[in-house]
């Protein structure tokens, strides 16, 4: 059976460096990257690109530079025996590709030996490899791979191997938010925008933004004040709730919706998640930067609203604001109704809205 895994096959393999200093003696010059800066390179920046059977990657013979392909070439010469037919086409075709990009001069085994291949990753399988877009055929429809993918990032560029691949995976969550814990939607949603931008997609829209992205919701802040109407009995967890939103520049936008949740649950929000506030998620997203600064509301029915009429509609209304949503949320509203309103979910929006002309 084929193990990869524990074998030297790359420079990064030769721990003790014997047929390392062998090839410094016949080029000085070369310059060996570092363990740190080899850690940083992409997928692409290697020849060979391994999934193993139990879901890890193992990236061998970086590609990055003139030098990183030198030494590349010649532990391949060395090792490529190790390895299976496929795998030594696909990382000699990937090393002849890289030796033409840096002006070398393939050696006589990675010219005999490449054969085209489309992408340079692989799967390993039951004493071989077999390319990922022949064994792969994910079934995005279960909730048990939505959990892999966002346990397991690999899991994820092995189901989203297209842009098709990616469009399913967030039509999925669109279908089916309601079925599947908010945190599992959550860092399955962080897999799916990765994969899109390695695919060189723009960020995914829709349900999958309102679960990861990289800028905050201009309302943030909002969406505290929402939680804080609710903890007026409680001022140790207000207080909390409000240190925590006053820290929030220094924490990215995932780190702080999980810390927004975490809350909730500890103060026992999570209660009002539809009814009176949004969940962290929602809360804390925003699919691009705020350009605007400003506010303003489109209802299903295509009514816009400003800040100014809404402000005129919550003390028109104030009433019937009160008899549908309770003392607190009106209160709220009259003190801050842009904030508090854009805090509230779509559907209590609607129903305020639609205050205004009749259809509630």
């Amino acid at each position: 059976m084929f193990k990869l895994a524990n074998q030297i096959i790359d420079a990064y393999d030769d721990t003790d460096g014997s047929f390392l200093k062998k090839l410094a003696a016949i080029n000085p010059k070369c310059n060996m990257i570092s363990a740190e800066e080899r850690s940083a390179l992409k997928d692409h920046d290697f020849a060979l690109t391994v999934i193993t059977k139990t879901a890890s990657k193992l990236n061998k013979y970086p590609i990055c530079d003139r030098d990183s392909t030198w030494l590349s070439m010649k532990y391949f010469e060395k090792n490529s025996h190790k390895l299976p037919d496929r795998a030594c086409e696909v990382a000699a075709y990937h090393l002849k590709t890289a030796s033409l990009k840096y002006g070398l001069h393939a050696t006589p085994l990675v010219m005999a030996l490449a054969k085209e291949a489309s992408t340079n990753v692989y799967y390993e399988k039951d004493g071989g490899i077999k390319s990922v877009n022949v064994v792969a055929r994910p079934d995005l429809t279960k909730i048990a791979q939505v959990e892999e993918i966002g346990k397991n990032y690999t899991a994820a560029q092995y189901a989203m191997p297209t842009q098709t691949h990616v469009k399913l995976a967030a039509k999925y969550i669109e279908d089916n938010e309601k079925k599947i814990p908010l945190d599992m939607i959550h860092k399955y949603a962080g897999a799916v925008q990765r994969r899109a931008h390695e695919l060189g997609m723009p960020a995914v829209k829709g349900m999958i933004s309102k679960y990861a992205g990289d800028h905050y919701s201009p309302m943030v802040d909002a969406h505290i004040s929402a939680r804080a109407s609710l903890l007026e009995m409680k001022p140790e967890l207000k207080g909390t709730l409000q240190k925590l939103g006053s820290a929030k520049k220094r924490f990215t936008p995932s780190d702080f919706a999980q810390m927004l949740f975490g809350f909730d649950k500890q103060a026992g929000l999570d209660k009002y998640y539809g009814a009176h506030l949004q969940n962290p998620f929602h809360a804390t997203f925003a699919t691009q930067p705020d350009l605007h600064g400003g506010f303003m509301y489109k209802a299903a029915s295509q009514q816009s609203m400003d800040g100014d009429a809404l402000t005129k509609l919550v003390n028109a209304k104030y009433a019937s604001i009160k008899e549908y949503f309770g003392d607190s949320i009106a209160s709220e509203l009259k003190k801050d109704p842009v904030s508090i309103f854009e805090s509230l979910p779509r559907d209590a929006k609607e129903i305020i809205v639609g205050l205004a002309d009749g259809t509630h």
